[in-house]
C-alpha cells in the first residue's frame, strides 16, 4: 500500500508532500534502514520530505537549502 507523507520548510514554511509505500515508510521510522536504500527511486529533495516528515522538525525547501549555504559554496 502507499502512503502520503508531508513536511513544511523550516526556513519559509512551504508545504510539500510525497507518496511512498507504507512497508518502506514503517521501516524508516523504526530505523531499519537509511532513507537511499528504503526509498531509491525518490528524489534528493524527496527524501529530504521524508526524512522531515520522520523527525517532525520539518525539511529545507531546495531554495532556502541554496541560500542556507550559498556562503560556502562561495568559499
Amino acid at each position: 500500500m502507499m502512503e502520503t507523507v508531508g513536511a513544511k520548510c523550516g526556513m519559509c514554511g512551504a508545504k510539500a508532500a510525497v507518496t511512498i509505500d507504507d512497508t518502506a515508510w514503517n521501516k524508516f521510522q523504526l530505523r531499519e534502514g537509511l532513507v537511499q536504500n528504503l526509498f531509491p527511486d525518490l528524489s534528493l529533495q524527496e527524501r529530504e520530505v521524508v526524512m522531515g516528515a520522520r523527525n517532525g522538525f520539518g525539511y529545507f525547501c531546495g531554495p532556502c537549502w541554496d541560500k542556507m549555504f550559498a556562503e560556502i559554496d562561495e568559499e
